[in-house]
């Protein structure tokens, strides 16, 4: 295992933030705890009480993060995750490209982070199953098709079924505050989310179902006001979301705003590994990834995987590509080059931002286009 003691800040300049030590550390913490309470995590951090609430209040105000509610899609009757990338014409535009497609692509309930940049774009979705999926994409790829959006060599797909993936980051941003203020972040094994292996779904009431949707709907609200919206009551409300965090039915994210931290690249990156590598090797390649790429997503099975990581520019990326690549090559990690695109955020264009809402609706059974509270 590489030796994870070393300060991150090596791995990347300091940038030019606004936030003070105290509002990084309370920023970092938060992100890092996301399901613990205000008074576990100031005294984690050794902060009064009073200065990490109004520190925490003024990075809210200032929309430097939000909380989601996210399911954990093995427990709840996902199978797979799937992830679609490639080129588009250059000949035509987004806006072209949305006028005629934006209906479809919004139906596609199933996706839940879409993005394009001029022509290149990546998406990612769960599903039930393969067949489900397959629906969507041929329903695309014909539409995309008929009107010539695509480039020559076309979009790309594919399935990373859950019981045989090992999800490492999942929207998980601690290692790249980590490394962005100097701080030491934590190994991927103490942090894993989403299950490996098969997976029992969870069996839920009625209550408890509205109780779900009510949280991915409402991340932010109290239990209160969650109890009013989905028609039970708030001990139901408290109780039923003890059990999901005790059961990992589905689990909290902090989302820090990247561009108030200044990270303007994003960049997407798919590779295919050398079959014939140890377990050290990838256990090594992992923690190696994490240390210098620190991704948002991060997802492998045996043969491929790929990363999504933000990055203050592109020539910080290549940077620590050229590293990540140096290990890949040496030690025959990989098959080829990995497939990447790198987004400029200013030029991007968020398709859909984190939509886990009409998914969540779907496996549970719900009908989209009524009340919570009205769901039989």
């Amino acid at each position: 295992m590489l030796a994870m003691s070393r300060d991150l800040s090596s791995v990347q300049g300091a940038l030019d933030f606004e936030l003070s030590q105290n509002e990084s550390r309370v920023l970092h913490s938060i992100v890092k705890w996301p399901e613990l309470s205000d008074q576990a995590i100031h005294s984690k951090i050794g902060m009064k009480k009073s200065t990490f609430s109004s520190i925490k209040t003024r990075l809210k105000e200032n929309g430097y993060y939000k909380r989601l509610f996210i399911p954990n899609f093995p427990k709840i009757g996902f199978e797979m995750l799937h992830l679609m990338f490639g080129q588009l014409n250059r000949f035509t535009t987004y806006e072209e490209r949305m006028r005629i497609a934006n209906e479809t692509i919004k139906g596609f309930t199933e996706d839940f982070f879409v993005v394009s940049e001029a022509n290149q774009a990546f998406n990612l979705s769960v599903s039930q199953n393969y067949t489900e999926y397959a629906k969507n994409l041929e329903t695309f790829l014909q539409l995309y098709s008929e009107n010539k959006f695509l480039s020559k060599e076309g979009m790309f797909d594919n399935a990373f079924p859950f019981e045989i993936s090992q999800c490492f980051s999942f929207l998980d941003y601690e290692s790249l505050l980590a490394k962005s203020f100097g701080f030491i972040s934590e190994e991927y094994e103490k942090r894993y989310t989403i299950p490996t292996g098969p997976v029992e779904k969870a069996k839920l009431s009625r209550a408890e179902r509205k109780v779900l949707a009510g949280l991915v709907k409402y991340p932010e609200e109290t239990d209160t006001l969650i109890a009013e919206e989905v028609g039970v009551s708030r001990n139901t409300v408290a109780n039923a979301k003890r059990k999901f965090l005790k059961e990992e039915i589905c689990f909290t994210r902090v989302i820090p705003n990247i561009k108030k931290l200044d990270h303007r690249t994003l960049v997407f990156s798919f590779v295919r590994f050398n079959p014939k590598i140890s377990d050290e090797q990838r256990s090594n390649t992992v923690e190696l990834v994490r240390n210098l790429m620190a991704p948002i997503f991060y997802i492998n099975k045996n043969l491929d995987g790929f990363i999504i990581s933000a990055h203050a520019s592109e020539e910080e990326f290549d940077q620590l590509n050229d590293e990540l690549m140096s290990f890949y090559m040496k030690n025959e990690i990989v098959l080829d080059d990995p497939v990447t695109y790198k987004i400029d955020s200013s030029k991007m264009n968020v398709i859909k931002d984190l939509e886990f809402l009409p998914s969540t609706l779907k496996v549970l059974g719900f009908d989209d286009k009524s009340p919570i509270s009205e769901q039989k």
